[in-house]
């Protein structure tokens, strides 16, 4: 028999649970192999979003090939390896970038005894999801491929997006994860980043080919967010470590990333003004004449 006080603990309990798997400003960036340009467009969209006056972090979550310092080249004073070798806070690990885009670099270990513990692993998603009410929107990017510590990254996300490319190969990685995740979890909605497209019939077409398996075989969706076409001035950026310097640029890859940005910076504001005393506390320089959620 349950008694009046257990019911209650088992009710906080399912609270609790809730809360955390709907959380809605935590964005999970994932992709099913490497080398799909996740951590760039991770890096682009949250300097994107800061600089329409969102309060941003981006945390490195590719354990142990973290590489956002690289991208920015950044020497952090500060990482994830205090947090796990140290036992340092999370918060006190956060570098301001800029005033609206804060960044908690990853994990860099070489020997298979530096691997965290799956308890440590643990307690990590629980501070990020703490962490988040200080945020308008906290952007995970997490390594390639799936793991239980990114499904539960995934699990606590509001958004979901996963980087692929239009080849069938690399749409079945993307298919992989998301029926991996329907297993783990429950049915949800996952974002499509399609990115290195021959053009945009290239990228519609991997979409059309992703979204047709899904629908058959799962009971999860997935809508399109962006496709970003193959750019000799992005992979120059990259090699260069000059991203952030030449978003500030009219280059046309920006404007493609834009796309995304500007969905999800609607998604950003509806959740705000669900939130009364923290969209109190927003920059006042947001538009706030948006009010609908399109992704």
């Amino acid at each position: 028999m349950i008694t009046g006080q257990l019911k209650r603990i088992i009710e906080l309990q399912s609270l609790e649970s809730n809360q955390t798997r709907n959380k809605k400003n935590i964005c999970a960036v994932v992709s099913g192999k490497g080398g799909t340009g996740k951590t760039i467009f991770s890096i682009l969209l949250s300097d994107l979003l800061a600089k329409q006056g969102n309060k941003i972090l981006l945390v490195d979550l590719d354990i142990n090939l973290a590489n956002i310092h690289f991208l920015l080249n950044e020497t952090p004073s500060k990482s994830l390896n205090s947090y796990f070798n140290h036992n340092e806070e999370l918060q006190n690990l956060i570098t301001e970038y800029s005033d609206n885009l804060h960044i908690i670099y990853g994990l860099n270990s070489y020997s298979i005894k530096d691997i965290p513990f799956k308890s440590s692993l643990e307690r990590l998603i629980r501070d990020i999801d703490s962490i988040s009410e200080s945020y308008d929107l906290v952007i995970l990017d997490l390594g390639a491929g799936i793991s239980e510590f990114t499904l539960n990254a995934l699990r606590i996300s509001g958004i979901k997006i996963i980087v692929s490319y239009p080849e069938a190969t690399s749409i079945m990685d993307a298919y992989a994860v998301i029926k991996m995740y329907e297993n783990f979890d429950s049915p949800s909605e996952f974002q499509l980043v399609l990115n290195r497209c021959l053009d945009k019939n290239d990228g519609a077409e991997g979409f059309n080919k992703l979204s047709k398996a899904v629908k058959s075989f799962l009971k999860s969706s997935v809508k399109l967010l962006a496709t970003i076409c193959e750019s000799k001035e992005l992979r120059h950026s990259v090699a260069g470590q000059t991203l952030l310097e030449d978003a500030n640029s009219d280059n046309q890859f920006i404007s493609e990333f834009m796309v995304a940005a500007e969905k999800i910076d609607k998604y950003i504001h509806l959740t705000n003004i669900n939130q009364p005393s923290k969209s109190a506390s927003n920059n006042t320089s947001k538009n706030n004449s948006k009010s609908s959620i399109i992704l």
